[in-house]
């Protein structure tokens, strides 16, 4: 599964890497807080999650992300806060766009 991902990747990127918009978000933030690893509760958690957020700042995928436990954090699904020492955010998203259309947004 995980070299199935990666070659995925590198096809991905090889195929238009002319043209291609790659940004790494750390500790991504919504409302100010941290944002969940999920975007509803226990639902569509990871890589769901990681590609709504990429797709929020105008790019098309999620290529990789990292979580770690966090205070308090913030649902891009349904703006729901965690608190306390189950919540998860993402300590990093790198988001990708194969057409360099990406406009500048402040992270």
């Amino acid at each position: 599964m995980i070299k199935a991902s990666l070659l995925t990747i590198v096809l991905v990127l090889s195929a238009s890497s002319a043209h291609a918009t790659v940004r790494n978000f750390f500790a991504p933030e919504s409302q100010g807080l941290r944002l969940d690893s999920c975007l509803t509760g226990d639902h569509d958690c990871g890589k769901p999650a990681a590609d709504a957020f990429c797709k929020a700042q105008g790019f098309e995928t999620a290529l990789i992300f990292q979580r770690e436990a966090a205070a308090e954090t913030v649902r891009l699904g349904n703006g729901a806060f965690c608190t306390g020492p189950a919540c998860t955010s993402f300590k990093q998203i790198k988001c990708y766009s194969a057409a360099n259309t990406i406009a500048a947004v402040p992270n």
